[in-house]
């Protein structure tokens, strides 16, 4: 689900928005803030851990895991709003790296201080956890979520920052030529930042690789073989599909969804995630990345070019952009998500069959914890699994070339939107950057050029 990432969105953003927006007395806030952090480190959690292992009170883990973490995401963003300690300890080169200082200054707070609470809270949810699973484990489990997040923002931020001079839109406009590499270059390194997460190992069962071989044909989408996932001792019954170059592709399996899935609902599992391969799922959501980036920048240069007043220059207006720009993608790429998922779910159907399919969902509905009730499935990556069960099992037969066809016409409908926003970008875009070629000629003191762009 998108919240698994939401948090981390916030702070990244947050960081680069609000850093040194409230700063009155920096090192005086530095030194209260970091007293109140040991204080609440070393004194209030593990005696508040105490009185409720002694009590025997185990609460939510999800409910208590997202308190913490929303938690800690404001008390870091608390202290680069009034103190910007990058700014404070490197001002030079926060001039160079005004956004991948601050951020890596976020990220190694928040490891620092979630290190030591999730050592904590293994020792209060020790009672219902998997006897094999340590401290570290634990710790590295919460830590997977973050080392698939963090790279690529830091590397966005890095070549916002090293593009970053003149005007501010006019950086923009050379991003938006960045961003397809960016992504194109994003997924094709998607497997090894996945072996990284999840210390994925090598399969060593032949029937698994046999099958997957099979099913492989059997879908058109070649990959190069199965990764075990490791879940660091945690039931997380999952799977993805990662690459865009068959050479590199993968299909990730954890250990505990091996264990307890029959191999034809295991077959099931790989079914579907090879759907979304054969019928270019990962193409799609690239090309939706592109377009929600196009949108952006076509509304921020319009806004420059056309009602300048009301361009976002303050951290209030800055905020309201973040804040519209993460419900946008909120809802429109949980509807994609969900509609890929549908496609997915009858290509496997088709390939295995709708009671083995259907089986799968069973077995999986039986084993995962539901989404939260106060999160509404139109706010879901993934549909509710009784409607995914209902669908496989009542919804009439599909051909694969239908199925194709939809997926093909979702894929260029995304591409013909993305050539539209592109079209309707290069208006403004050029407007901004006559204005930013005159910025340029009276910054260099050439009146002759400026008072021709200038008529």
């Amino acid at each position: 689900m998108i919240s698994m990432f939401l948090h981390l969105l916030v702070l990244s953003y947050g960081t680069v928005t609000f850093a040194g927006t409230m700063s009155v007395a920096p090192v005086s806030f530095m030194v209260v803030w970091g007293y109140l952090t040991l204080l609440v480190l070393v004194h209030w959690l593990p005696e508040h851990i105490d009185a409720e292992t002694g009590a025997g009170r185990i609460p939510s883990f999800l409910k208590a895991q997202e308190i913490f973490q929303w938690s800690l995401v404001i008390w870091i963003l608390l202290l680069q709003a009034a103190a910007n300690p990058a700014a404070l300890s490197l001002p030079a080169v926060v001039d160079r790296l005004p956004q991948t200082l601050p951020m890596l200054l976020s990220l190694v707070l928040y490891i620092a201080l979630a290190k030591p609470v999730f050592f904590e809270f293994y020792r209060l949810f020790k009672p219902i956890l998997d006897v094999r699973q340590t401290a570290a484990d634990f710790f590295r489990a919460r830590m997977t979520v973050p080392i698939l997040f963090f790279p690529p923002i830091m590397l966005w931020m890095l070549i916002e920052d090293l593009s970053s001079g003149g005007i501010e839109s006019l950086t923009e406009i050379r991003l938006m030529a960045a961003a397809p590499l960016f992504f194109i270059l994003l997924y094709l390194m998607a497997p090894k930042l996945f072996n990284l997460a999840w210390r994925a190992e090598n399969n060593d069962d032949p029937e698994l690789d046999n099958m997957l071989k099979r099913l492989s044909e059997k879908a058109e989408s070649k990959v190069a073989g199965v990764k075990i996932w490791n879940t660091f001792n945690e039931p997380v019954p999952n799977a993805a599909v990662a690459g865009l170059l068959p050479r590199y592709r993968f299909v990730y399996i954890t250990r505990y969804l091996l264990g307890m899935f029959s191999p034809s609902q295991v077959e099931g599992v790989v079914a579907h995630e090879l759907a979304h391969l054969r019928l270019g799922h990962v193409t799609t959501y690239m090309f939706y990345s592109l377009n929600l980036i196009l949108v952006s920048i076509a509304f921020k240069l319009s806004l420059l070019l056309y009602f300048p007043q009301y361009y976002p220059d303050s951290t209030i207006s800055t905020a309201i952009e973040l804040l519209l720009f993460i419900a946008v993608f909120s809802v429109t790429f949980t509807a994609l998500a969900r509609r890929c998922e549908y496609q997915a779910d009858t290509f496997a159907s088709e390939i295995t069959s709708p009671e083995t399919f259907a089986s799968t969902l069973e077995t999986l509905n039986s084993i995962i914890l539901p989404p939260p009730s106060i999160i509404p499935d139109w706010l879901l990556t993934h549909p509710q699994i009784q409607d995914r069960i209902e669908r496989v099992r009542n919804e009439a037969r599909h051909k694969i070339a239908d199925l194709k066809r939809h997926a093909a016409n979702l894929r260029l409908g995304m591409l013909a939107s993305g050539l539209v926003l592109l079209l309707l970008t290069s208006i403004p875009a050029s407007g901004v950057n006559k204005i930013s070629e005159f910025h340029e000629a009276v910054q260099a003191g050439n009146g002759v050029l400026a008072g021709e762009l200038h008529r």
